[in-house]
């Protein structure tokens, strides 16, 4: 299935050629009819003299409605320039002309209405002049078939020509992953909401599921038409109109895009490759405001130069854009971006990045990444998306692209063959990147085990820092030598597996001292920093013994051996189901303590819930 699109200057005749090509009028607007000019889209749909069934989507021509005119002509296979001959080129034939180019349309004819205005020597200056402008375009060689809607003379030309143009070559191929950019919708009384447009890269099934791009809402298609006939599966490249159950009119805009689950991820940061209109009258400065045209979608955003402050007319830069709202954009669509204020076609080009948020700021890498991706394949997204984040979710790769699933699946695998990256549980890895840092941070954490024999582990920023990598990139790292079965994370710290954390003989000496002392009277026991004062060895044996459980610190560095704590506890616990309460002063005198112990005791129990606060009083918690 094909679409063809007309472009060209306002009133040379595009609607009126398509009348007589199809009997169908693409003029569906009142204001259309009653100005005589095309404002938005109008499609028809014409046989061809093989049999074959063409979409045709007429674009309006005057300069205030550009933005439709790339809304119809961005999702087509060829162009019918239409060129008045009484008029020739124009100037919104050469903007026209232009965005095609722009758009990378790869075939097409020139349609040159109103020859019956014009005598035949007129009409033979005029296509030589046509021919100039066409001179190292794609459409220089091309048919141009003079016609004339008030006699039918060339209508069959036309159609013979587009006949022997479209090849089966140029069928749109079935990648799997539907997306048809809306650009009409509207409600049919008893079917509910439709929404049309041109179906790109996969198939659209009866009651199949789909997503709304970008707000994610999930719908079910009720029906499906193409020229108005019922079909139960749509194919790549079709005009289709879509039934969709269980929404309303209001809830969908133009520039939305029907996609299938999962396979489209929205984004208002994107970067390409972008050329500007060699006769464009102004340069495009870094961070322009500019509109930005993809799809239906029209958006208002900022360019940003990543290899230079001014991009000149006739140059070609790598850029980011900053979009104000998202667009289903994916690598390999084409773009136009117009000046807000004048109005002005500028320039175009093709997304090679629809998420370059999280990208480093480095500049000369985002420009080697969009220089790779120029000629993308699977393996080229794979390694540039490691080159990004080093880690990535394999599912991320299956999103925004123009291969088939199956193809990036085979490259992924092909890939960890040959040991270039590294598959860990749902992400993959860069391997070059592990071969730099895994073997350097398993021997860190070895060697701090070795020098703190005492030590559950090592923080993972402290290992950042002694590998001198961005704190970022390092979970890369964990997770490979974690699913490698190399090293475990225990409270937040990085170990070696079967690592335990013991202490050295002087330590077990302190070890065997610390449980005498604080034994030996619980209540009024050496705090912390007492001890630390006294020894500083004891810092570490405190904190290996309160780490594993055998002593207790409260608030002040008051310390506990855990079985005298409890014991504590105990006693405590008797003495408040006697006495139903107790203030502070009662539960000191009862332990024989000082409100130095007393009071971090009762604040440890309220938090556990052994007590609760009455006032001036403490009362058995509910636990």
């Amino acid at each position: 299935m094909f679409v063809i699109g007309t472009a060209g200057h306002i009133d040379h005749g595009k609607s009126s050629l398509v009348l007589k090509m199809t009997g169908i009028d693409p003029d569906r607007l009142p204001e259309e009819k009653e100005r005589g000019m095309t404002i938005d889209l109008g499609f028809a749909w014409a046989t061809l003299p093989s049999g074959r069934q063409v979409g045709i989507v007429d674009v309006p021509g005057h300069e205030r409605f550009v933005k439709n005119m790339v809304a119809g002509v961005g999702g087509i296979d060829a162009v019918i320039f239409v060129i008045a001959a009484d008029d020739g080129w124009m100037p919104q034939s050469e903007e026209h002309f232009q965005i095609i180019r722009l758009l990378d349309i790869k075939t097409g004819l020139v349609a040159m209405t109103k020859k019956d205005l014009v005598e035949n020597d007129y009409l033979q200056l005029q296509i030589e002049s046509i021919r100039e402008h066409l001179t190292g375009s794609f459409l220089e060689g091309c048919p141009i078939v003079p016609t004339s809607t008030i006699t039918g003379d060339g209508i069959s030309d036309i159609l013979k020509s587009l006949d022997s143009l479209l090849t089966d070559q140029m069928q749109r191929p079935d990648l799997g992953a539907a997306r048809l950019f809306i650009d009409r919708k509207f409600t049919i009384q008893g079917m509910g909401t439709v929404v049309t447009g041109t179906l790109l890269e996969g198939k659209l099934a009866l009651d199949q599921q789909v997503e709304i791009q970008p707000t994610g809402m999930k719908l079910r298609i009720r029906s499906l038409q193409t020229h108005k006939s019922k079909i139960s599966e749509a194919v790549p490249g079709s005009r289709v109109a879509i039934n969709l159950a269980g929404v309303d009119k209001s809830a969908i805009e133009r520039g939305e895009a029907v996609c299938l689950p999962g396979t489209v991820a929205p984004t208002q940061q994107l970067a390409g490759e972008l050329s500007l209109i060699a006769g464009t009258k102004l340069p495009v400065r870094n961070g322009s405001e500019v509109s930005f045209l993809l799809g239906t979608a029209d958006l208002i955003g900022r360019v940003y130069l990543l290899d230079r402050d001014i991009l000149k007319p006739g140059e070609r830069a790598p850029v980011r854009f900053k979009l104000k709202s998202e667009v289903a954009a994916k690598i390999g669509d084409k773009f136009i971006i117009r000046r807000i204020s004048p109005q002005e076609t500028v320039g175009g080009g093709r997304v090679l990045d629809t998420e370059f948020s999280t990208v480093s700021k480095n500049k000369g890498l985002l420009v080697e990444i969009l220089q790779k991706r120029t000629e993308p394949s699977p393996e080229i997204i794979v390694m540039t998306e490691l080159e990004k984040g080093v880690r990535v979710p394999i599912s991320r790769l299956f999103q925004n692209i123009p291969f088939e699933k199956a193809a990036m699946e085979r490259s992924i695998k092909n890939l960890a063959d040959k040991n270039r990256i590294t598959i860990a549980g749902d992400s993959i890895l860069s391997r070059r990147f592990l071969d730099k840092f895994a073997e350097p941070a398993l021997q860190i954490i070895k060697d701090e085990h070795d020098l703190r024999q005492w030590s559950d582990g090592l923080e993972p920023g402290i290992l950042a820092k002694k590998l001198k990598i961005d704190p970022a990139r390092l979970p890369a790292v964990v997770d490979y030598l974690i699913s490698s079965g190399k090293i475990a994370v225990d409270k937040g710290l990085l170990k070696i597996i079967g690592h335990q954390a013991q202490l050295n003989p002087d330590q077990m000496r302190l070890q065997g001292r610390l449980h005498a002392r604080l034994s030996a009277s619980p209540l009024s026991s050496p705090t912390r920093k007492e001890l630390v004062d006294e020894d500083p060895k004891y810092e570490v044996v405190i904190n290996f013994l309160r780490d594993k459980g055998e002593i207790v610190e409260l608030k002040g560095g008051i310390l506990f051996t855990t079985r005298d704590f409890e014991k504590t506890v105990e006693s405590l616990v008797e003495f408040l189901k006697i006495s139903r309460r107790a203030t502070a002063s009662d539960i000191k005198s009862h332990l024989k303590t000082s409100r130095k112990y007393v009071i971090p005791l009762l604040e440890k129990l309220d938090q556990m819930g052994v007590t609760r606060r009455d006032g001036d009083y403490r009362i058995l918690g509910k636990t």
